[in-house]
């Protein structure tokens, strides 16, 4: 089974706040209005631009705004930005299950509090932030049998993170179609779309050698 993501959660029971902040920050990336749809689908092409092109918000669960986007970047910048006008949580979650690479970082209140990140480029698991109490350290899985272990971080173990939150990352979006509201960029072809992300990078990688 093939596992995409490409979210950030965002702890509120104010949508209309999200969507006026993708808004203006959209328009502020692109130097374009960007136009905005109700009563969509989950559906888009993902990890498609270094600036994001398009966002899908909805509820999926209980005092959550879920966004979908089509970056391959980390969005740092967006989270803390994100996090500080509402002035709560963002959780910010990517993952590409085909080439083994796996983002998660916590945003509060306009700053990056906890950061993990595990990747084929990466000899180890790499970490920022202090861990959360409900945390099993060391962080991560041991997949090596015997003296030394070695600590993968998968999509099964960001989901166990995001659960204390109370936030299925797995959860289907589609279980939602008809009831996502899309922000778009008008001229999509002005999107900056760079080649050196990481996740762009590795996914490019994988696709050359399945081509071959």
């Amino acid at each position: 089974m093939s596992i995409s993501l490409y979210q950030l959660h965002i702890k509120t029971n104010q949508p209309n706040d999200v969507k006026s902040f993708l808004l203006d920050w959209l328009e502020e990336k692109t130097g374009e209005k960007p136009s905005i749809y109700e009563n969509q689908s989950s559906a888009f092409a993902f990890f498609k631009n270094e600036t994001p092109s398009i966002f899908a918000l909805s509820i999926l669960h209980e005092n959550w705004v879920t966004i979908l986007h089509d970056s391959y970047e980390q969005l740092l910048d967006l989270a803390n930005r994100l996090s500080f006008a509402v002035r709560s949580t963002v959780l910010n979650v990517m993952a590409q299950s085909t080439v083994d690479t796996y983002y998660l970082s916590v945003h509060q209140e306009g700053k990056l509090v906890r950061k993990i990140y595990f990747g084929e480029d990466v000899l180890e698991i790499e970490q920022e932030g202090k861990p959360f109490p409900f945390e099993k350290l060391p962080t991560g899985t041991n997949i090596k049998t015997g003296k030394e272990p070695f600590y993968s971080f998968d999509y099964d173990d960001m989901h166990e993170f995001c659960l204390h939150f109370h936030v299925d990352i797995l959860k289907d979006p589609t279980d939602m179609d008809g009831h996502w509201t899309v922000i778009k960029q008008n001229n999509s072809s002005s999107s900056v779309t760079k080649k050196d992300s990481l996740f762009r990078s590795i996914i490019d990688g994988f696709l050359k050698k399945k081509n071959k």
